[in-house]
């Protein structure tokens, strides 16, 4: 199953003038080695690949002409799901630029870049949280059920004490002359009224 959705993933069409594109990764000796292979439309010059760290430098590299239009190459990077733009600059002074993807979009196996993936959403994934943590998360769960506890009961709490008035159980004072209900019907042909 991991294969197929591996292989899956393996390719994507990036649009524009580029074609698919794939990478391949592996950890040597604690740093990213990553293969790219983009499919580029036309005759470009020269094409590149930008490797971004959101919130960090971005990285460029060539790409060599592997012929058939398509350009390829090897990065060395540190190891994290980055963010990748291919770019093709042509003899006329034109460039075309890709849309961003990530390594694990490319074909990347998460798991060479220390994430894993949610298996209902396909979104990344921390790798797991600490004991400290966890015990200050649940510890922030309980908290927050004990206040909605206490705000219950709050809201609700007096609500037992005293009953409304006219409330079925509750009796009504007796009248002189009758049922309560004759009396008020009584009082309501009276002249007085």
């Amino acid at each position: 199953m991991r294969h197929m959705l591996l292989s899956l993933l393996a390719g994507i069409v990036l649009g524009g003038s580029f074609g698919e594109a794939t990478a391949d990764g592996r950890v040597v000796a604690g740093r990213l080695e990553v293969g790219f292979e983009v499919e580029v439309a036309g005759n470009p010059t020269a094409v590149a690949v930008h490797v971004v760290d959101p919130g960090h430098d971005q990285q460029t590299f060539s790409l060599i002409d592997r012929g058939a239009g398509r350009w390829g190459g090897l990065v060395n990077v540190e190891p994290n799901n980055y963010v990748i733009v291919f770019e093709a600059l042509y003899a006329d002074a034109e460039e075309s630029v890709s849309d961003p993807v990530t390594l694990v979009e490319l074909g990347v196996d998460p798991q060479v870049l220390g994430i894993t993936l949610d298996p209902l959403s396909g979104e990344e994934s921390p790798e797991g949280l600490s004991k400290v943590a966890l015990r200050w998360l649940w510890a922030a769960v309980a908290l927050g059920a004990a206040a909605l506890a206490l705000l219950a009961v709050w809201v609700l709490g007096d609500r037992g004490e005293t009953p409304p008035p006219f409330a079925p159980d509750r009796e009504e004072p007796a009248v002189e002359g009758g049922t309560p209900a004759e009396s008020v019907e009584e009082g309501a042909d009276s002249p007085d009224a």
